[in-house]
């Protein structure tokens, strides 16, 4: 009897893992989409700035579509979102993970637009894989020989609602090609 209860269980929480109703993830009645605008597309290496995107819309979707919301318990505070790398050129290595604070309210059944907010801190530029792009270092990728490193990213809000139901967003992806901005001029190889 006790033998049949634990295998109920484990194969209870076993059904659980398997779910792909994204929207159904978490306990909240909101889900969250991500619409990423005028992406930066290509980024000089050479200026140390912080990598952002000009216009990001989350908008807020009530799960059952029927249903509203007049106190606003789902609003969503957005306490922070990640960012990951791929490489879309065949290289491997890419950049970590990057981490930043949220600070923005989404009604629920609303949207909330933000504006230049950061995808990657300037710091990064100078670590590996870019720091292979400038000059000193041979201006070009040792796992591709090309000049230029082009990403992929991912990016997920993470927060509450008002009412302390957890929220994670849809996951938004866009594209990042790095160069160093004086290659032609520093006698780098061209890209091949």
């Amino acid at each position: 009897m006790k033998k049949t209860i634990a295998l109920a269980v484990v194969l209870l929480a076993a059904s659980g893992v398997a779910c792909t109703n994204k929207e159904g993830e978490t306990e909240a009645a909101v889900f969250l989409t991500v619409d990423i605008t005028q992406q930066p597309g290509f980024v000089d290496v050479s200026v140390p700035a912080p990598v952002q995107i000009d216009t990001i819309t989350l908008a807020s979707h009530l799960k059952d579509s029927t249903a509203s919301d007049p106190q606003h318990f789902q609003d969503v505070s957005i306490d922070n979102y990640t960012v990951t790398f791929r490489r879309t050129d065949g290289g491997t290595v890419v950049p970590p993970m990057q981490s930043f604070g949220g600070g923005v309210l989404v009604p629920s059944g609303g949207t909330a637009t933000l504006s230049n907010y950061p995808v990657m801190y300037a710091s990064t530029l100078s670590g590996p894989p870019f720091d292979q792009l400038f000059p000193f270092n041979g201006g070009v990728d040792r796992e591709t020989g090309k000049s230029e490193i082009d990403t992929a990213f991912d990016l997920t809000f993470y927060g509450h609602t008002v009412s302390g139901q957890r929220v994670q967003s849809q996951t938004a992806s866009g594209i990042l090609i790095f160069r160093y901005g004086g290659a032609a001029a520093a006698g780098a190889r061209p890209r091949k």
